[in-house]
C-alpha cells in the first residue's frame, strides 16, 4: 500500500516529506469513511432503506472519491474541505431523515465521525478556526437533531434528555481534544521544524567546511598525506603527487616503505610513527625521502595523530615540503655570511702583517746590497776596516749569506702575494673593466696552464683531452680580464690535480668546458671525471683556508675566485660532485656588471 501511495503522490516535492505524510494519511482515512459509507449504503438497500438517504449517501462517497483525486493531484485543501462536508452531509442526512436508524442506538457514532474528520483537519489546517467552525455547525446541527427528535417523538422525555447530554459532553469532550491536539501538534511541528532547520544548517556548513577543506588541500602547495594505523596511504593530495611523482591512485592503499623510504631509513621512520602514535613525539621530522623516479629529496614532515568522534586513534596525517632547493640556498647564503666575515677578517690580518712583513724585505734586500753591490759607500767602510770589498763579499758568498738572504727576499716576496691575495679578498676592486669575448679569455687561459711548469711537468695538462663546447654568438662580457683568467686558472689547475690522483681503466683523464647565455647571464662550466669530492667537502671548498691536498697550497685559490665571480662580478659559482666520478664548476657572469 505504501508503495501504491508514494506513486499516486508523485506530485507531491519529494523534499515536503511532512507534506507527503499526511497526505498518505488522510487518503487512508478517507478511503475508510468511504467504504464505510458504501458498507452503509448496502445495507440500507438491504433493509429498504429511503431512496433520498441511499442517493445522498452515494452522492458523499462520488464526492469523496473525486476529493481522493484532487489529494493526489496537490490540491490538498479544496480536497479536504470537500471530504470534511461530505462526510458530515452523509451523517446528518441519515440522522433526521431516518430517525428510528439503528445509528440512534450508539452513543458514540456522532462523536467517532466526528473524531476521525478532526483528525484529518488538524493534519493539514495550519490554524484553530476551520476546526472550530466545523465544530460549531455540528453543534448547531446536533440542537436541530434534538429538537427534531422532541417534535417528532421518536424518544420520551426522559430518553430525549440522557441522549443529548451524553452526546453533548461527548462533543465538548472532542472538541477540547482537537484543540488540544493541534496546539500539541503544532508545538510539536514547529520544533520538528527548528530542529530540522538547524540539522539543515548544520549539515549545509559541515558540507561547506568538507568542501573548504578538500579545496585547500587540493590547491595547497604542500603535501597532505593521511596514513592508517599500519602506515598504508589512505589519502593523497596533488603536491604530494608532485613532491614524490605517484598519483593518488597508486599511493593508496601502499605502505609508506613501497613508497617513499630509502632502504637505511625505514626502520628510523617506523620508531617516529609509533612514538607519535603513542604520545611520546614523532609530530616534526626532517629526513631524506625517495620519489617515484628513484631520486632522493629532503622533506620536512609534520604529523599529527587522527582520532574518530569517540577519541579512538585511527590513523595520522602528514603535511610535508620538499626542502631540498631550500637547504641548498640555506647553504649558499650561510656560505657568503660566511664569506663576507672571513673576508673582514683577512683584511685585518692582511695589514697586520703587511707592516713587519714589508720591513723585513727591505732589510733583507738593503743587507743584500751592502754585501753584493760594487758601490763607494761599501767600499770606503771596507777600507776603514782594512779589508777589500772582494774578501767580504767572496766570504758571503761562500758561506751562503746572499742566497740566504736571496731566500728571505723571494719568501717575503711570496707572502706579500698571498696577503695581496687576501687584501683583493676582503675589497672590491677599483680597475677598469673591459668588454672580454670570453671563449678568447678560456683559449688563452688553456694555453697559459700548458706552460705552467707545474701543470706541464707535474700534472701533464697538455695530455688531457680537453672537450670545447661553446654555443655560438656569445656575447662578450665586461669584466676584470685578469681576475677572470686567475678564477679559471684555480679551476683548471684543481681539476688537473685531481685528475692526476686518480687511476684510469676505461676511459682517459678529459676536461669539458662549456659556455651559453642563458637569462641575462653567461654560464660557465668546467667538468673533470677526476677523483670528485664528498658533499661534506663541498660545502667548505670555498672557505679560506680550506683545502685537501696535504702540506700543499693554501686554501686561498678557491676561496678568492669564489670572492672574484660573486663579490666583484656580482655573479653566482657553485660546485657539484659526485666521489670517484668526477666535479662540476658552474659560474653564471652578468652580461654587464
Amino acid at each position: 500500500m505504501r508503495w501504491s501511495l508514494d506513486s499516486y503522490l508523485k506530485n507531491y516535492d519529494s523534499k515536503e516529506k511532512e507534506l507527503q505524510l499526511k497526505a498518505r494519511f488522510i487518503i487512508l482515512i478517507t478511503i475508510a469513511i468511504v467504504l464505510a459509507t458504501f458498507i452503509t449504503i448496502v445495507h440500507s438497500v438491504l433493509l429498504q432503506a429511503s431512496g433520498m438517504i441511499v442517493g445522498i449517501q452515494a452522492v458523499a462517497v462520488l464526492i469523496m472519491i473525486g476529493a481522493l483525486g484532487g489529494l493526489v493531484r496537490g490540491n490538498y485543501t479544496l480536497a479536504l474541505h470537500s471530504i470534511l462536508i461530505a462526510a458530515f452531509a452523509s451523517l446528518w442526512t441519515v440522522l433526521f431523515f431516518d430517525p428510528v436508524s439503528p445509528i440512534l442506538a450508539k452513543v458514540d457514532s456522532i462523536v467517532l465521525v466526528l473524531g476521525l474528520c478532526t483528525v484529518m483537519s488538524i493534519s493539514f489546517f495550519k490554524n484553530r478556526k476551520p476546526i472550530v467552525v466545523y465544530f460549531l455547525i455540528n453543534a448547531i446541527l446536533f440542537f436541530a437533531f434534538t429538537y427534531h427528535l422532541k417534535s417528532t417523538g421518536v424518544l420520551a422525555t426522559d430518553a430525549l434528555l440522557e441522549y443529548f447530554f451524553d452526546n453533548f459532553v461527548a462533543l465538548i469532550f472532542v472538541f477540547v481534544v482537537s484543540i488540544s491536539a493541534f496546539t500539541i501538534n503544532q508545538k510539536a511541528l514547529s520544533s520538528l521544524k527548528d530542529e530540522l532547520v538547524e540539522r539543515k544548517n548544520v549539515e549545509k556548513a559541515l558540507a561547506e567546511s568538507e568542501n573548504k577543506l578538500s579545496g585547500h588541500l587540493k590547491r595547497t602547495p604542500v603535501g597532505a598525506i593521511f596514513w592508517d594505523l599500519n602506515f598504508k596511504v589512505i589519502e593523497w593530495n596533488p603536491s604530494a603527487e608532485r613532491i614524490f611523482g605517484y598519483t593518488r591512485k597508486e599511493a593508496v592503499g601502499k605502505h609508506a616503505a613501497d613508497l617513499i623510504l630509502p632502504e637505511g631509513l625505514k626502520d628510523a621512520v617506523e620508531r617516529v610513527f609509533q612514538e607519535l602514535f603513542s604520545g611520546r613525539g614523532g609530530e616534526r621530522s626532517v629526513n631524506e625521502n625517495l620519489t617515484k623516479n628513484g631520486k632522493i629529496i629532503l622533506c620536512d614532515w609534520y604529523n599529527a595523530v587522527l582520532k574518530n568522534n569517540n577519541g579512538e586513534t585511527i590513523g595520522a596525517t602528514s603535511l610535508v615540503n620538499d626542502i631540498t632547493e631550500k637547504t641548498k640556498i640555506q647553504e649558499l647564503m650561510i656560505q657568503s655570511e660566511k664569506m663576507l666575515s672571513i673576508g673582514g677578517l683577512a683584511a685585518g690580518m692582511a695589514h697586520e702583517i703587511n707592516n713587519p712583513l714589508s720591513g723585513m724585505i727591505q732589510n733583507a734586500q738593503l743587507a743584500y746590497r751592502r754585501l753584493a753591490e760594487d758601490i763607494p759607500a761599501n767600499k770606503k767602510v771596507a777600507e776603514e776596516l782594512g779589508v777589500s770589498l772582494e774578501s767580504i763579499q767572496k766570504y758571503a758568498e761562500n758561506r751562503g749569506i746572499l742566497k740566504q738572504l736571496a731566500n728571505i727576499s723571494d719568501g717575503g716576496q711570496h707572502a706579500a702575494k698571498v696577503i695581496e691575495n687576501m687584501l683583493s679578498y676582503s675589497r672590491k676592486s677599483d680597475r677598469v673593466r673591459k668588454e672580454t669575448p670570453l671563449e678568447e679569455l678560456i683559449n688563452n687561459t688553456i694555453e697559459l696552464c700548458g706552460t705552467d711548469y707545474d701543470l706541464k711537468r707535474k700534472y701533464n695538462f697538455n695530455q688531457l683531452e680537453i672537450i670545447r663546447e661553446y654555443s655560438p654568438d656569445l656575447p662578450p662580457i665586461f669584466c676584470e680580464k685578469s681576475k677572470i683568467q686567475q678564477v679559471l686558472f684555480n679551476i683548471f689547475k684543481n681539476a688537473s690535480d685531481s685528475m692526476n690522483l686518480k687511476t684510469y681503466e676505461n676511459e682517459a683523464p678529459r676536461l669539458t668546458i662549456r659556455l651559453e647565455s642563458r637569462d641575462k647571464n653567461i654560464h660557465i662550466q668546467v667538468e673533470d671525471n677526476g677523483m670528485g669530492m664528498s658533499p661534506e667537502t663541498c660545502k667548505h671548498i670555498f672557505e679560506p683556508f680550506f683545502t685537501t691536498k696535504k702540506d700543499k697550497g693554501t686554501g686561498l685559490g678557491l676561496s678568492i675566485s669564489y670572492y672574484i665571480i660573486v663579490d666583484d662580478h656580482g655573479g653566482q659559482m657553485k660546485v657539484e660532485s659526485d666521489l670517484g666520478k668526477g666535479t662540476r664548476f658552474i659560474i653564471e657572469l652578468p652580461l654587464r656588471s
